[in-house]
């Protein structure tokens, strides 16, 4: 079967952009010859891949099945000439990766941009995923590795500990725990307590804690994310169980946030790979990137603010 990388490229286009207009404009087509594109690329797969409508335009099952796969073709296109024109941190190129919606929502932008910085031309795919979704992304090779916390390896996968958080919790101001200098959980345990919803990492190790002091986890409310759970307890609907990694989003909503002492409990943020399969100087930098932030925020200063960024480099280091 002969595909037309012109036809994959049309293809992703609109499915990304979501209507023929703005992405026959991207490509320097007409809405005509963009059809004419995709209509081939669906005869030849024997498929229909877009429902089209007068205003928008919607993937088939087809499509979405398609789709990963056309854009890891496009990316290894580009991979090839990269070789052959030489390898260099200004080679076009891209990574696609799946990271906890928590982790999207705080450190992904401050490490797309030193990521960009460094690499201008290598585009960056992300996914918000739940570590089960991570874990089936990488067996369909939709994304080239994941960032999870306490994902495990097995046959298939391969899972590194890069860096750790810490369960924390979050205040508003006005509230008597924020103005101590060391919070504990034995000062939380007959609060009204605002947690993640069953399944979650930081609901677990919230429950073993409660065991170990001989109680019950009987929470006053339940979220599905860690911003929500931020949310409540700014309007005072109790104290939430969050993990320090979320400290950016705290800072924004101008709540206090309290490493949990006695005992600290952290969680491992691994990075997680199909087994045998090899990661790529600029993916490497971007981990390594990750890996910094997460650390830097979780170690915060004396005055309670988070560590300053480090200066930017351009070696990639190894994951």
């Amino acid at each position: 079967m002969n595909l037309n990388l012109r036809q994959l490229e049309a293809f992703v286009l609109l499915a990304r952009l979501g209507g023929f207009s703005r992405a026959a404009d991207q490509l320097h087509l007409t809405q005509a010859g963009l059809s004419i594109l995709i209509r081939r690329l669906e005869e030849k797969l024997d498929a229909r891949l877009v429902e089209r409508t007068t205003r928008s335009v919607a993937l088939t099952p087809a499509g979405n099945q398609v789709l990963p796969i056309a854009e890891r073709m496009l990316a290894d296109a580009q991979s090839v000439l990269a070789c052959g024109r030489g390898s260099t941190a200004d080679q076009a190129g891209r990574i696609s990766l799946g990271l906890a919606p928590q982790l999207a929502g705080t450190v992904l932008p401050e490490v797309l941009k030193a990521f960009r910085d460094d690499y201008p031309r290598v585009s960056v795919v992300f996914r918000e995923c739940v570590n089960e979704e991570i874990i089936g992304r990488i067996y369909a090779r939709e994304i080239d590795f994941g960032l999870g916390f306490g994902i495990q390896k097995n046959s298939e996968l391969d899972s590194q500990p890069l860096t750790e958080d810490t369960l924390a919790v979050a205040l508003p101001p006005s509230h008597p725990l924020a103005r101590k200098r060391v919070v504990r959980w034995n000062d939380i345990l007959n609060q009204p307590i605002v947690t993640l919803t069953v399944g979650s990492t930081v609901r677990t190790l919230t429950e073993n804690v409660f065991m170990a002091a001989g109680q019950a986890l009987r929470p006053a409310y339940e979220a599905t994310n860690t911003i929500t759970a931020l949310a409540l307890a700014r309007e005072e609907l109790g104290v939430a169980i969050v993990p320090t990694s979320i400290r950016p989003a705290a800072t924004a909503q101008a709540m206090v946030l309290k490493p949990l002492r006695d005992p600290v409990v952290r969680r491992s943020l691994n990075l997680v790979t199909r087994r045998g399969s090899v990661i790529s100087d600029p993916a490497q930098r971007f981990i390594a990137l990750f890996t910094a932030a997460i650390a830097r925020i979780d170690a915060p200063t004396a005055n309670g603010r988070a560590a300053p960024k480090p200066e930017k480099r351009r070696q990639a280091p190894n994951a």
